[in-house]
């Protein structure tokens, strides 16, 4: 059966930064097919992830696809959920519109650059990093357990357990 993947991410289309590293996870983790669709929604800050043009882009692309099944996918930056009760309250406020409407929520605590590159990296150099992310192979390099957590920690992701609900693994 065919599946459609919407990826709403925290990155403008210009940077697409956090689709770099999300990209390079499936290819290193997962083996895809042609009937297997990733589309992305923009959100351009994970503060609008129920603006009316991001639900309005999601709608249109379930829409458009009609062979299979669609699941839509955030992908948000914890922050400093631990210590700023703003970061807390957002991070609690999207997970709660994610389980309301049957959305999957990937985490990256603190940010997709710790994640991925074991640091935070200004905004200045967030699309220089993630270049050369994807130039060097660094996922290769990377092991499953940092990136299939259930606990939010430093470093940590639950992108490969959202993942494996919905693709193989190679």
């Amino acid at each position: 059966m065919a599946l459609q993947m919407i990826l709403c991410v925290e990155t403008n289309k210009k940077a697409d930064t956090d689709s770099i590293y999300i990209a390079e996870t499936i290819a290193r983790w997962y083996t895809l097919t042609n009937q297997i669709k990733n589309s992305k929604v923009y959100m351009n800050t994970k503060t609008r992830y129920r603006s009316k043009d991001v639900l309005k882009t999601i709608d249109t692309m379930r829409k458009a696809f009609t062979i299979g099944e669609t699941r839509v996918i955030y992908c948000i930056d914890t922050d400093q959920y631990e210590r700023n009760t703003e970061h807390a309250q957002q991070l609690e406020a999207i997970q709660h519109y994610c389980h309301e409407n049957g959305y999957d929520l990937i985490w990256f605590c603190h940010d997709i650059e710790e994640v991925f590159c074991g640091q935070a990296v200004s905004d200045t150099e967030k699309v220089r990093t993630a270049a050369a992310f994807r130039r060097k192979k660094t996922i290769q390099e990377m092991q499953s357990g940092p990136l299939s957590s259930n606990v939010k920690r430093t470093g940590s992701s639950n992108i490969l357990c959202v993942l494996d609900r919905y693709l193989p693994r190679k």
